[in-house]
């Protein structure tokens, strides 16, 4: 039998879907909702760059003590296991949760710095999860004409949360095109050619998602000049025309240069919030800093460190709860509870459906 295009997509859709509502149970069950502004503010609520690392510090190392205790024992003779597989980890991670969580203090910079209305910045750690999944399934492995290779978010990293903040406060008055962590030329999604079929979004990935070409146009013949030998007067075109009686306007011209006007006003307004926010940013150097060292990291970072990215961030949260006893997964009955009040229902409900198929195939 042959899967339809329909048929895939709403599968995948729907998938999708009950991922979501999954991950989000599951979320609420670990405790991800819980806040982490009190832990890395000052009393007056201002970011405290101590306060932050410390944070920061106290999730990796954390995270340590299981890979070292749980994963990779100590054996008798030699380095441990343990060890380098941090060293290959741990920088890139603890980058990763700064930028992530310093972003996520400064409300309202995402539609500034992006000019996107549809992310909002939240101070829980779910929201570092969502971020982190999204920027995962971005990786991209780019080979170079020279054979080498290298790792890429797709959109460039100032289109992912946490990094968006890097041209603002690099260039606040958006000088130059130069200013962005990834130069808009250079990101994959402008250039897919070199994009190999490593990765988490790979070539047939992106030939699934994206529209068929649109079927080039004939050119059309230029006409002759009959055609364009037109003797016009101020009548044709109205201009000393009055208005009709309806309302009907001469020329557009008017609302034109209004619009364009709005526009040129919300982008000065624009200019002015990004200038206002960069002013006010506290430690910028620290940030831009982070930015640079997690690019240059990810960058050469080996596959097996970004095919796990997401998911190794979110155990480092999970430790770090489950120590705090934040997490209703650490009482049975409780899970339990959940479980059966979630399941119930929807199972049965899905049985249902299921022999139904059955029925309507015989």
């Amino acid at each position: 039998m042959e899967i339809s295009r329909d048929t895939l997509d709403n599968y995948q859709k729907n998938l999708w879907c009950l991922r979501t509502v999954t991950e989000e149970l599951l979320g609420q069950m670990k405790g991800h909702g819980l806040s982490f502004r009190a832990a890395v503010t000052d009393k007056s609520g201002r970011p405290d760059q101590e306060k932050l690392c410390a944070l920061v510090t106290e999730l990796l190392d954390g995270w340590a003590d299981y890979v070292r205790d749980g994963l990779y024992p100590d054996q008798p003779g030699g380095e441990s296991p343990a060890e380098s597989y941090l060293r290959a980890r741990r920088e890139l991670y603890s980058l990763y949760l700064y930028l992530t969580m310093r972003t996520s203090l400064c409300e309202g910079a995402f539609a500034l710095a992006r000019d996107r209305e549809d992310v909002r910045e939240r101070t829980d750690f779910a929201f570092l999860l969502e971020q982190a999944r999204r920027f995962s399934r971005a990786w991209c492995v780019m080979a170079g004409p020279d054979g080498t290779r290298r790792n890429e978010p797709y959109e460039g990293f100032d289109a992912y949360f946490g990094f968006h903040l890097y041209g603002t406060l690099t260039d606040p008055e958006g000088r130059s095109r130069d200013s962005a962590l990834t130069p808009w030329w250079s990101a994959p999604a402008q250039d897919p050619s070199g994009m190999t079929n490593e990765g988490a979004m790979k070539r047939v990935y992106l030939k699934r998602l994206s529209p068929p070409p649109e079927a080039e146009k004939p050119e059309e013949e230029p006409a002759g000049d009959a055609e364009y030998d037109y003797d016009y007067d101020d009548e044709d075109y109205g201009g000393d025309m009055a208005p009709e009686e309806d309302g009907w306007e001469p020329t557009p011209f008017g609302d034109i240069l209004a619009a364009g006007e709005m526009e040129r006003l919300s982008e000065e307004d624009r200019a002015s919030g990004l200038a206002a926010l960069a002013a006010g940013f506290r430690e910028p150097e620290d940030y831009i800093e982070a930015c640079q060292r997690f690019a240059a990291l990810y960058r050469r970072a080996p596959a097996e460190v970004l095919r796990g990215f997401s998911e190794e961030i979110e155990e480092i949260i999970d430790l770090y709860l489950l120590r705090r006893g934040q997490t209703v997964l650490t009482d049975t009955d409780r899970t339990l509870d959940v479980y059966s009040r979630i399941y119930d229902g929807p199972g049965r409900q899905a049985a249902r459906y299921m022999r139904g198929l059955q029925w309507d195939s015989l």
